[in-house]
């Protein structure tokens, strides 16, 4: 995950928010560039907090760590996120963990549901669960074990 460009991280996060908001009937995501009123020091805040939570999708991450790397404060934060985004910054972050547990999964690196959500740095391995297949349409467990198969037949 660390060795991906930031633009391919943005690319990801942004269609799973987009799916989900499709999904929930949430409006489209706003971009930055139709908002006339983004200024450089806002643009310079949302990259520096979008990659740290880029950067830190494996370790444990508050809302507060992230406010810190960006320079602001907790509220100013989540206005910064909600306003440019449609999501909270922790949302964003459960969008980026949901989507680096795909790339896992997909490169056939996990075994087990648990191990993955620890990974992850998700506390519960069923809220987890949920939050990937509310975004893939499948569990994890079964998505794990089609690729274990593929990886067999591969060998085979």
């Amino acid at each position: 995950m660390a060795d991906d460009t930031a633009y391919s991280f943005r690319q990801r996060v942004l269609s799973i928010e987009e799916s989900s908001a499709q999904a929930n009937t949430i409006p489209a995501q706003h971009t930055l560039k139709n908002r006339p009123s983004f200024s450089r020091d806002t643009c310079h805040q949302l990259v520096l907090a979008e990659e740290f939570i880029q950067n830190n999708i494996c370790n444990p991450v508050s809302i507060s760590d992230i406010a810190d790397a960006a320079g602001i404060n907790i509220r100013a934060l989540q206005r910064l996120f909600r306003k440019y985004r449609g999501a909270t910054p922790i949302q964003v972050l459960l969008n980026g963990r949901i989507a680096a547990a795909h790339e896992i999964i997909c490169s056939r690196k996990a075994t087990s549901v648990r191990e993955l959500a620890a990974k992850l740095h998700f506390s519960n391995p069923g809220r987890f669960s949920k939050l990937y297949r509310k975004t893939y349409s499948v569990v994890p467990s079964e998505h794990i074990r089609l690729c274990q198969n593929e990886k067999a037949n591969l060998r085979n």
